[in-house]
């Protein structure tokens, strides 16, 4: 079932590449963060570098994919991820009421089948921008607050495909489990703030060829 779904605001994606995760281990490991000057973090990052053999070009290529703001496809069209669409569809399934809710939480990835979600976007269209309380392992670290920034992008209309066995869910609970989650729930970054909520404009039923 292909849906047509109508995002008012916007969509943040804020994603969390591997990339990232390897820059945060170089700067943990090369102990630049925790100098002083930039003299003598730049000096520390590329001692760290040299002694595991990267250049400082592949480390400001590492740093320059972690920071991209959205997935995109082959022809460099924004997307919304599979595993964004699963987590909307998994919150939702934890706070929708009964009457609304399709399958329970450890069922939805079993009971449907999404694809990612394309959103006719190239780049963004604006940034979000608002201070937020700086909190750590130990909760909140400083009265002072930081800036966090955000590219999004919207208002716009996105179009999505949900596979399932008709035989055992009810195209209808699917877009009542769906509008709840559009409404309630939301999808991608930033989600309490009022991003990611969207409507269904448009439901059409596809049924699946011989071949399966």
């Amino acid at each position: 079932t292909t849906f047509v779904l109508d995002f008012p605001r916007g969509y943040i994606a804020h994603p969390y590449w591997p990339e990232m995760e390897q820059v945060i281990e170089i700067q943990k490991q090369s102990g630049m963060n925790r100098t002083r000057t930039a003299a003598n973090k730049e000096r520390a990052l590329r001692a760290y570098l040299e002694s595991v053999s990267l250049t400082i070009a592949e480390y400001q290529e590492l740093v320059a994919l972690s920071q991209r703001p959205f997935h995109t496809n082959g022809i460099g069209e924004i997307v919304i991820p599979e595993h964004h669409v699963y987590g909307c569809l998994v919150a939702t399934a934890d706070q929708a009421p009964a009457s609304v809710r399709l399958v329970s939480r450890d069922q939805v990835r079993s009971a449907l089948q999404v694809y990612p979600w394309h959103t006719g976007k190239r780049d963004r269209d604006g940034q979000f921008k608002r201070f937020a309380v700086v909190t750590g392992a130990q909760g909140k670290l400083s009265n002072q607050r930081a800036l966090r920034i955000n590219d999004f992008i919207g208002p716009f209309q996105a179009t999505g495909t949900i596979a399932f066995n008709k035989e055992h869910v009810q195209a209808t609970k699917v877009r009542d489990f769906l509008a709840f989650a559009g409404r309630e729930v939301g999808i991608g970054a930033c989600r309490p703030l009022g991003w990611g909520r969207f409507t269904i404009v448009e439901m059409t039923e596809v049924e699946a060829d011989a071949t399966g």
